[in-house]
C-alpha cells in the first residue's frame, strides 16, 4: 500500500511538470527523471500524448491566425508598466502580468481554434450534400446515357429556367463531355438540385446546384481552400470522392469526382465566376426562399439531411416524373 501511495504521488508530481517538459523549460536532471518515469508509466504517457495533441492543434490555429493589434498593444503596455516599477515589486507583478497575458492569449486562440473546428464541420456537412447527389444519381443510379444526349435534349430536360447554364458548363469544362442534364428531387425532402453529368479524363464528374434556402458556408480565409474572382471555394474528401463547393446567388454549387484534389479544385475555379454571373442574371430558384424563421434553422436541416441520405435513396429525374 505504501508503494502504491508513493507511486501515485510521484505520478501527480510528474504530471504537474509535463507542460514544462514539453516546453523544454526543465533542468536536464528533471527532464531525464520524467523520461525514465514515462518509460514505465502508461497512464502518464497517455497524459503526455493528450497534451501534445491539444498543444499541436492550438499551435496550428495560432500559426494561421495573426495576433490582433489590440492584444499586441496590451502586451507592450504591460511591459512598459512593469519596467517603470521598483525592483522589489516588479518580480511579483511581472509574474502576475505574464500569467494574465498567457491566459488571454490562450483564451483567444483556443476560441479561434474551436470556431475553426465548428466551421470545418459545417463545411463538410454542406459539401456532403453534393457528394450524396453525385453518388446516388450518377454513380449508383447511372442516370446518364453512354452516348451523350444532344444539347437540345438536355436543354429541354432542364427547362427554360436552367437551360442557359448548359453553355457555361460546356465552355468552362474543356476536355469534358456533357452527357446529361436534369433536375432531381430528393425523396422525403423538398430539396431539389440541378445536375450536370459529364465525362472526361477517364471518369465521371458532376456539376450540381442546390438551393441554399438561407443556409451559408462559414466565412473565413482560413476555412477556404481556394478563391476565384472573389468567390471562396471549399474542398473536402468525402466517401472516396473529391468535392469543391462555393456559394453562388441563391445556390450551393458543387464539383464532384474521383479525380485528384488539385484537378477538382481547378475545375471549380474555372467554373465558379461564369456560373456565378449566369445565376445572378437568371435569378431562378428551385424551391421557395425560406422566411427568416426557417432560414435560421437551415444549417441544422442540412446536418440532418446529410445523415439521412443513404443507399436506399433514389434520384427522381424531372422528365421521368412528368412522363409518369
Amino acid at each position: 500500500m505504501n508503494t502504491l501511495s508513493f507511486d501515485s504521488k510521484r505520478c501527480e508530481r510528474i504530471r504537474q511538470q509535463l507542460d514544462s517538459y514539453l516546453s523544454n523549460e526543465l533542468l536536464v536532471e528533471t527532464a531525464t527523471e520524467i523520461v525514465r518515469h514515462l518509460e514505465s508509466c502508461e497512464a502518464c504517457s497517455r497524459d503526455l500524448e493528450s497534451r501534445m495533441r491539444v498543444r499541436d492543434a492550438l499551435q496550428r490555429a495560432v500559426a494561421k491566425q495573426p495576433v490582433p493589434d489590440s492584444v499586441r498593444a496590451g502586451v507592450l503596455r504591460n511591459l512598459r508598466e512593469s519596467q517603470s516599477r521598483s525592483l522589489g515589486t516588479t518580480g511579483r507583478r511581472w509574474a502576475v502580468g505574464l500569467a494574465a497575458i498567457a491566459f488571454l492569449l490562450f483564451s483567444l486562440f483556443a476560441g479561434e481554434w474551436l470556431s475553426l473546428h465548428r466551421g470545418e464541420q459545417l463545411i463538410a456537412s454542406i459539401l456532403k450534400l453534393g457528394v450524396s447527389d453525385h453518388l446516388i444519381c450518377a454513380i449508383k443510379g447511372h442516370n446518364y446515357p453512354e452516348l451523350a444526349n444532344s444539347p437540345d435534349q438536355i436543354r429541354k430536360k432542364l427547362g427554360a429556367s436552367y437551360a442557359p447554364l448548359l453553355r457555361v458548363v460546356q465552355e468552362r469544362l474543356p476536355g469534358f463531355e456533357v452527357l446529361e442534364g436534369h433536375v432531381c428531387s430528393v425523396p422525403g425532402s423538398d430539396r431539389k438540385y440541378v445536375h450536370f453529368i459529364t465525362r472526361g479524363q477517364g471518369t465521371i464528374l458532376s456539376v450540381i446546384l442546390t438551393e441554399r434556402n438561407g443556409a451559408s458556408l462559414p466565412k473565413g480565409k482560413f476555412l477556404a481552400s481556394a478563391e476565384s474572382t472573389g468567390l471562396s471555394i471549399y474542398e473536402d474528401h468525402l466517401s472516396g470522392m473529391e468535392i469543391a463547393g462555393f456559394e453562388s446567388a441563391q445556390y450551393f454549387a458543387f464539383v464532384v469526382s474521383d479525380l485528384s484534389q488539385h484537378q477538382v479544385l481547378q475545375v471549380a475555379r474555372e467554373l465558379a465566376p461564369a456560373l456565378n454571373e449566369k445565376l445572378h442574371v437568371t435569378g431562378h430558384i428551385l424551391t421557395p426562399i425560406a422566411n427568416d424563421g426557417v432560414a435560421d434553422s437551415m444549417n441544422l436541416r442540412i446536418l440532418t439531411e446529410t445523415t439521412q441520405c443513404d443507399e436506399k435513396s433514389r434520384c427522381r429525374v424531372q422528365e421521368q416524373r412528368q412522363n409518369a
